[in-house]
């Protein structure tokens, strides 16, 4: 049966480069259903109960996804014949708040899909099992450390890091060579990625439009401030250390100038999201920007070239900053197991069946997600071109842990994203700022 799985597999990952639009199938399931069915037996005679596990994920309803989600169904049943996989789908937006209703009225669903900037909430809440007897410690130990520790709470894993992506720089290099730099050289250090950034911002477009030099995220939305630890990591701060706010540094009030003087020199769309960035990157209007690794794909379909586009941009590690290594963070979607749940063995041994080598090497080729187990990470199908070495590169070695999981750390990350609006849409110095976000953290994190 084994086999069969695998060679389900193969069949379907090489028909994905054709799987467009999405699979009504897909979903055509009865959502959220508890109740086993009855099937046929092979024979013909009487019945057999199937075991339903239900996945709640915003994937299985997006377009650049859905396929891959219906090579992992479709392969792990293949495998588990009594298993019938059942996705609950919902929005991005919204999974949080709704599995969390689902759970208070007793019918969440066996797994949910989550995301780094909003795990915290799921590991200090109760409707989330503890991981590590689950799954065992040859693969708890295999993950990557910075990812282990994002998704750890008082010393338990209560999720585990999935497609992970991280933050790595991306440049334009037609408009590198517009403004007269080298465009094979990408920036090695804070500094000199400034300065091209200058350069880039005093171009416009053939009709007259905008160009900016640098993109930095800075929305009021959770994600920008998580996103911000990179800076704020890379000039030398620091957000808590033993339990304490340790925000109020010049460091942080460096990293907050480096902000101001992107927007006051209009180098950076104020007020954007990732989403604005890539699209502004993927039109020709943004010289730089750091991103996601996932953001290779959405790059092709904006810029309506597809893999074509690739000439027009390169990717590098982050540059240096205050230290002599580059630093990032890394995201990546995260996998709970429901408390509620009275499948969950089977659903840890799901979820080892799509982190494991077949089923993420499988992902990668669909959307350029990277594993976050250290064995498969460095396997040649995850590093399988340059852009990916650079990713696997990035992930690996030169990211670095977010402050650890509080009950209170969505909630600081968006008080972070509002401190980034103050600095860069008003008059406010990076000391004040700096100061009031870190009295906010102190009531919060403390």
């Amino acid at each position: 049966m084994k086999k069969l799985a695998l060679i389900l597999i193969m069949v379907m990952i090489f028909s994905l480069a054709g799987c467009s639009e999405k699979e009504d199938q897909v979903e055509s399931k009865s959502q959220g259903s508890s109740e086993t069915n009855e099937t046929e037996t092979t024979d013909g005679s009487g019945t057999d109960e199937k075991q339903i596990l239900t996945f709640a994920t915003w994937g299985v309803s997006e377009d650049s996804t859905t396929g891959i989600f219906k090579v992992m169904e479709d392969a792990y049943e293949a495998a588990n014949p009594n298993v019938d996989i059942q996705y609950v789908g919902l929005p991005f937006g919204d999974i949080k708040q709704q599995t969390f209703v689902m759970a208070a009225s007793g019918d969440a669903p066996d797994i949910i899909q989550t995301h780094t900037a909003w795990f915290s909430t799921y590991a200090s809440s109760d409707i989330v099992e503890p991981l590590d007897d689950l799954l065992g410690s040859d693969y708890v130990n295999d993950l990557i450390p910075s990812l282990k520790a994002d998704y750890t709470y008082n010393g338990k894993l209560m999720g585990i890091p999935w497609a992970p992506t991280p933050y790595v720089l991306y440049w334009n290099k037609e408009l590198f060579q517009a403004a007269g730099l080298d465009p094979e050289t990408p920036p090695t250090t804070y500094a000199q990625m400034v300065e091209y950034a200058e350069k880039i911002g005093a171009l416009t477009t053939d009709n007259g439009d905008k160009i900016y030099g640098l993109g930095e995220p800075t929305d009021k939305v959770p994600i920008n401030g998580m996103v911000a630890l990179r800076n704020i990591y890379g000039f030398g701060g620091s957000i808590m250390t033993d339990g304490k706010v340790t925000l109020d540094s010049p460091e942080v009030v460096e990293a907050f100038e480096y902000y101001k003087h992107l927007a006051t020199n209009e180098l950076t769309p104020t007020s954007s999201k990732l989403k604005d960035l890539r699209n502004l990157f993927a039109i020709g209007r943004l010289g730089m920007y750091m991103d996601e690794s996932g953001a290779r794909n959405v790059f092709r379909n904006l810029s309506g070239e597809g893999e074509a586009f690739d000439a027009k941009w390169g990717v590098s590690l982050v540059p240096l900053n205050a230290g002599s290594e580059s630093i990032s963070v890394g995201a990546a979607h995260g996998l709970v197991i429901s408390s509620g749940s009275d499948k969950k063995e089977l659903a840890a041994d799901f979820l080892k069946f799509i982190t494991d080598k077949e089923m993420i090497q499988a992902y990668h080729k669909a959307g350029d997600v990277l594993s976050a187990r250290v064995s498969i990470s460095q396997t040649p199908e995850m590093n399988d071109d340059e852009f990916a070495k650079v990713c696997v590169d990035q992930l690996s070695n030169y990211s670095v842990p977010l402050p650890e999981n509080n009950p209170g750390m969505e909630q600081a990350y968006l008080e972070i994203a509002d401190a980034l609006q103050q600095i860069t849409l008003t008059d406010a110095s990076a000391e004040e700022v700096v100061k009031a976000l870190a009295d906010k953290l102190k009531g919060l994190l403390e």
